[in-house]
């Protein structure tokens, strides 16, 4: 008599594949409606009135990400296992983060305005006046 349990794995493998596949056909169909729209994916936001521009941040992570993601879905597909990331690989996917983070944070930073500071204007810097104490009415 063979264990009831014996094809659990295969069938909650075969139910995960199918819920991440039903996931990433949602999606593209959303991208080919126009619902989520890629039009400013590589590009970062620029003051009123200009054109947005491209961003080499955003750029570099998300060829970075893909490269290194389909690599690894390949040689994992070849050797049957999952394969190890070299560190190198991550301290390069990290940089290429970092970079984009860091641009994101200047492009924030750049539109604030000052922060305001406690002291007077310059012009008005003069001696203090003294307060004159006030006068009872007779």
């Amino acid at each position: 008599m063979s264990n009831p349990w014996y094809n659990l794995p295969v069938i909650i493998g075969v139910a995960v594949v199918g819920i991440i596949v039903g996931m990433a056909l949602v999606v593209f169909w959303k991208i080919l409606t126009n619902t989520i729209k890629l039009d400013g994916l590589i590009e970062e936001p620029t003051p009123l009135g200009i054109p947005y521009k491209a961003s080499l941040a955003r750029f570099q992570f998300l060829i970075f990400t893909f490269v290194v993601a389909g690599l690894f879905l390949l040689l994992s597909i070849e050797s049957g296992t999952f394969v190890d990331i070299p560190e190198s690989v991550l301290g390069l996917l990290g940089i290429s983060g970092g970079s984009y983070v860091l641009a994101k944070g200047i492009a924030a930073n750049k539109d604030k305005p000052p922060p305001p500071t406690d002291d007077p204007p310059a012009d008005s810097r003069t001696a203090p006046r003294e307060r004159s104490q006030p006068t009872r009415g007779a």
